[in-house]
């Protein structure tokens, strides 16, 4: 996880605004990212 912040119930929030994007890596396990913004 960069730049990706998690609540108690699971819920991912960005932590700077940005674009998602979404890995999946090995055996079904997603990754999520924020691609941080160009000002």
């Amino acid at each position: 996880r960069e730049n990706v912040g998690m609540g108690k119930d699971h819920t991912l929030f960005a932590l700077i605004d940005g674009t998602i994007a979404f890995r999946k890596k090995a055996e079904n396990k997603s990754y999520v990212s924020v691609i941080p913004a160009e000002s």
